[in-house]
């Protein structure tokens, strides 16, 4: 009797001490993600910014992929349109609300709409440019604004592509000229 006693306390004990290391082991793991999540007002604004931004690139892009005529321009749409599509999933399950382009951007995809050939591709990728500016500057300004590593992680990373992406879309306007 005495013995399974131990045996009890001795496996309860085990148990509780591996439960509590998984306990950590999760908390610590979580903590960066749940911090995100919870973000301050002035980090929602940004990635609302990001979010506006971001929906214009996905509209314009999807357009292209339909609409374009130059074989690069028609595979720099595809790589937009799947990129922005990631982002905003990202950017929903951080808590960022839907956001509709604005004024500016719906006029760019409403010309995109009423062109076509080389013409089109031109203005969409000139749009694009424009775009990833307005994209560099935003992210630029909040991985600096930002005091939560994790973000500035982000940001740094988002920076990359969106520097390489500005870097090919002004390559592809120049080969289209």
């Amino acid at each position: 009797m005495e013995k399974s006693r131990r045996q009890f306390l001795t496996k309860s004990v085990k148990s509780a001490a591996l439960l509590g290391a998984g306990t950590t082991f999760l908390s610590a793991f979580l903590d960066p993600i749940t911090s995100m999540a919870q973000a301050s007002s002035s980090d929602a604004a940004y990635r609302s910014k990001i979010a506006k931004l971001g929906t214009a690139s996905l509209q314009t892009s999807q357009l292209a992929i339909s609409k374009a005529t130059n074989p690069q321009v028609k595979m720099f749409a595809k790589f937009e349109a799947a990129e922005q599509q990631t982002i905003g999933k990202i950017l929903k399950d951080m808590g960022t609300p839907d956001v509709a382009p604005g004024a500016e951007e719906q006029a760019m995809l409403a010309k995109l709409q009423s062109s076509s050939g080389s013409a089109f591709d031109k203005a969409y990728m000139q749009g694009q440019v424009q775009t990833h500016q307005k994209l560099h500057e935003v992210v630029s300004t909040y991985m600096n604004a930002s005091k939560d590593k994790n973000v500035k992680h982000l940001t740094s990373l988002a920076l990359a592509i969106i520097e390489e992406h500005t870097q090919r879309g002004q390559m592809i306007v120049r080969q289209l000229a």
